[in-house]
């Protein structure tokens, strides 16, 4: 009995250590379908597309600072005279840096449903032809269903669901990144608190997912015997009123809500609980080098503010890092259990003589 103890808790920290594993195997699959030429075309319109959206408040930053100075600089010297500050430098870069960052954004767009497109074609016509080529040994142990699976659920999965949640993730490390560098440039002080936050958010965002995947998988299977109840239920008005089981369904559809009520609830406070925690030691610390740079340094209040700006957006844009990264977990099995069937071994079959 010691033994089997010992082995149960041995396969179940087996597979807890797997849960927390990134499946790195169907994301090296599902990136090598997208071709050599589109991978670096993504990656190339995401990074110019935030470099421009920081290049765009960087030049706000500025101007805002510049238009103010012009303005309490008489005032401090006692001057009557006001001088004009001129806008003009400041509006035709801006508007070339909007323009542009619209034009990267639309690129951006098309790069990624292109590289959704091209690995949903490519993974299907793989796996049909491996289908249409297998032993009738594969047919006879593979339920038709799953078959099926592969080619609608999981087909539709990478063809819809991947690829925006793969331009979510990117947007949002992106994001945070930037946001990151930018409180960094402002306050050279904070590299040396965003070691440790670094260490913290890995080890947090590592829990985080596990039970992140976990209760969104809860919340589905919650939500599906609600709404078939509900529609059995509506189907089914006339026979029930005849029986008079009003209580009894209206009972049971309360307690399918109060259910998948409880899992959101959960992945709610999960959610929030990682954007709170995170966030609020990202924003004290960034507050409290930015002030003490400004006392000390002269830091102009224009960049102060923006990193200050961007201090109040890390929670946000880490809290969505963490759940696109569980939701790609959990999409990325459907690449998984496609490249299962890819592996099956074709009929040994050379045709007619």
């Amino acid at each position: 009995e010691e033994v089997t103890e010992s082995d149960d808790e041995d396969n179940l920290s087996s597979v807890l250590h797997q849960r927390a594993k990134m499946p790195w195997r169907a994301c090296g699959k599902y990136l090598s379908a997208a071709g050599i030429l589109l991978l670096p075309l993504l990656l190339l319109s995401q990074l110019l597309k935030h470099t421009v959206m920081v290049a765009i408040d960087y030049c706000l930053a500025l101007w805002t600072e510049h238009a103010i100075s012009i303005k309490i600089e008489p005032e401090a010297k006692n001057c009557s005279q006001c001088m004009e500050f001129d806008h003009s430098p400041y509006s035709k870069v801006f508007s070339i840096l909007c323009c542009l960052g619209i034009v990267l954004c639309l690129v951006t767009s098309i790069a990624v449903e292109w590289t959704g497109l091209k690995v949903t074609k490519k993974l299907h016509s793989s796996l049909l032809n491996k289908i249409i080529l297998a032993p009738m040994r594969f047919f006879e142990t593979t339920p038709l269903g799953s078959i099926l699976n592969r080619f609608s659920a999981d087909c539709n999965t990478i063809d819809q669901h991947i690829p925006a949640t793969l331009e979510c993730l990117s947007r949002s490390t992106l994001l945070c990144v930037s946001a990151l560098a930018v409180i960094s440039y402002v306050t050279p002080m904070f590299l040396i608190a965003l070691v440790p936050l670094a260490i913290m958010c890995y080890f947090i965002q590592k829990y985080f997912r596990v039970a992140s995947r976990d209760l969104q998988q809860l919340d589905d299977s919650t939500q599906l015997p609600l709404l078939s109840h509900f529609s059995e239920t509506v189907e089914g008005l006339t026979t029930i009123r005849a029986f008079r089981y009003e209580a009894k369904f209206r009972q049971k559809l309360l307690e399918y809500t109060d259910s998948n009520n409880i899992a959101s609830l959960f992945l709610t406070a999960a959610n929030r609980w990682l954007e709170e925690y995170i966030g609020a030691c990202v924003v004290l610390i960034a507050a409290v080098t930015s002030i003490t740079s400004c006392l000390y340094n002269k830091i102009t209040s224009g960049l102060v503010g923006l990193g200050l700006t961007y201090a109040l957006m890390v929670s946000n844009y880490l809290n969505w890092m963490v759940r696109n990264l569980a939701d790609m977990e959990i999409q990325l099995g459907a690449v998984k259990r496609i490249n299962g069937l890819l592996k099956t071994e074709a009929e040994n079959y050379e045709g007619l003589l």
